[in-house]
């Protein structure tokens, strides 16, 4: 489950909380915001914001169901903004729900490396 919208997000990832108790360990949950500045060959430069275009949502949905095959998760949902994004403002939420925080941390560094390609 993908959403652009935040508080449908935070409803559905409570609903999962409800109905998978007993089948995860723990839930691993990121927020991503959008930074002062950039990183141009390690350096910092100063930013305005950030453009996120609709396609990452669409490949969102692919990476999701990759990180939960990969890595035997319980359940994945990610919440991600598009558009102009101005300096403080929320990129994205990722809840992770796994049986094993291994799993969990392994399937986030998975998936933010791969939402990266698309910002």
């Amino acid at each position: 489950m993908v959403f652009r919208d935040y508080k449908t997000y935070l409803k559905e990832k409570e609903i999962l909380c409800e109905n998978l108790k007993g089948k995860f360990g723990c839930i691993l949950e990121f927020k991503g915001f959008v930074r002062e500045y950039d990183l141009k060959e390690g350096e910092r430069v100063p930013a305005k914001g950030l453009h996120i275009k609709e396609l990452v949502i669409e490949k969102l949905k692919g990476i999701r169901e990759e990180a939960i095959r990969n890595f035997d998760l319980v359940e994945t949902i990610i919440y991600h903004a598009t558009g102009f994004l101005k300096v403080g403002e929320m990129v994205a939420s990722i809840a992770i729900f796994a049986k094993h925080r291994q799993e969990a941390f392994l399937a986030l560094s998975f998936i933010i490396d791969e939402m990266k390609k698309y910002h």
